[in-house]
């Protein structure tokens, strides 16, 4: 096996590899990594040959903190981590992680830093790179905890799991909006924006000009808009990245004056029913930690899980080499 920095020539290359492996999306394409210009100048991605065929990638950049080198893997995604061939077995596993940690000491770095992707996610579960990872002397760095929800079952059984006040919220929230797929992103943003000011201070990590660069790259229906309008006024929205046979919250956000209406509790179900009926396995309502999953947001978590949602891990996993 072997390895090499990747470069432009081989942009096909990856791409079609991405839509053949255990666990990648579009969260690992150039075409997504594109959307943030830094992201080529930061470049450290690996891809991996045996017997000239790809096996495996590792998205990732090289960034400079507090005087030390670190490889991350993926500092400017939901997250990175080995992609994988459905051929890749132990050895493989433990070859690709020796070959990343040769090629990461001759570039003189201090540290990697690799953010897996959450197992929901993947087309078939295969954790042989987690373990070359933890045999190679990788460590934990933080984990964070999701909350999702099992599509697989019926929808009577779904929605079966919602708790009593939840069920209540949703049947008020009926009466006062109705939900539906649309393209006011625009519209949206200004909801969203101003949501995570007034509670954080903070702004939306994509604005609204780079989520439509973004959406325009990877392909409109992997990216999707979910709103609740009342009285025809968009009050609330939740944007649904598509992930291979899951669903994946990336925002969620409402208009508080009209938050008596519940009217996230209604997109939920909404989106709850959508998803069923298209076939897709899991609905992942996104992560209430933050601090690196030392905050706990409980009253989040709660809200999450009264729709029946359980928790799955992200891990972030590290080795410094110096």
């Amino acid at each position: 096996m072997e390895v090499i920095r990747y470069t432009e020539d081989f942009r096909k290359d990856w791409e079609e590899f991405i839509a053949t492996t255990i666990n990648g999306n579009f969260l690992h394409t150039r075409a997504f990594y594109d959307h943030n210009e830094q992201n080529a100048k930061d470049d450290f991605s690996l891809i991996f040959f045996k017997k000239n065929k790809i096996v495996a990638v590792l998205p990732s950049i090289i960034l400079v903190k507090e005087g030390k080198k670190i490889i991350n893997s993926h500092a400017r995604s939901t997250y990175g981590g080995f992609i994988i061939s459905k051929s890749i077995g132990v050895k493989d596993a433990l070859d690709i992680v020796n070959l990343t940690l040769d090629i990461a000491k001759k570039e003189l770095a201090d540290e990697i830093i690799i953010r897996n992707p959450f197992k929901i996610f993947y087309n078939t579960i295969s954790e042989e790179t987690d373990y070359a990872m933890w045999y190679r002397g990788f460590e934990i760095k933080f984990r964070e905890l999701e909350t999702y929800i099992d599509l697989r079952p019926s929808i009577e059984v779904i929605k079966k799991q919602y708790d009593k006040g939840t069920k209540y919220n949703i049947v008020k929230a009926w009466k006062h909006v109705q939900v539906e797929e649309t393209e006011d992103f625009e519209g949206y943003w200004k909801i969203l924006a101003s949501n995570l000011y007034e509670k954080y201070k903070k702004e939306p990590t994509h604005s609204i000009e780079n989520i439509l660069k973004l959406r325009n790259n990877v392909g409109k229906d992997n990216i999707r808009l979910f709103g609740a309008y009342h009285e025809n006024v968009l009050v609330a929205g939740c944007v649904i990245f598509v992930l291979n046979n899951s669903l994946h919250a990336q925002y969620i956000a409402q208009n508080n004056n009209y938050q008596e209406f519940r009217p996230i509790n209604a997109i939920i179900d909404y989106i709850i029913d959508w998803g069923k009926n298209k076939n897709f396995d899991y609905f992942n309502l996104g992560t209430a930690n933050e601090d690196e999953g030392k905050f706990i947001n409980e009253g989040l978590f709660h809200f999450k899980e009264s729709f029946g949602g359980r928790g799955v891990l992200r891990e972030t996993v590290y080795k410094k080499l110096h």
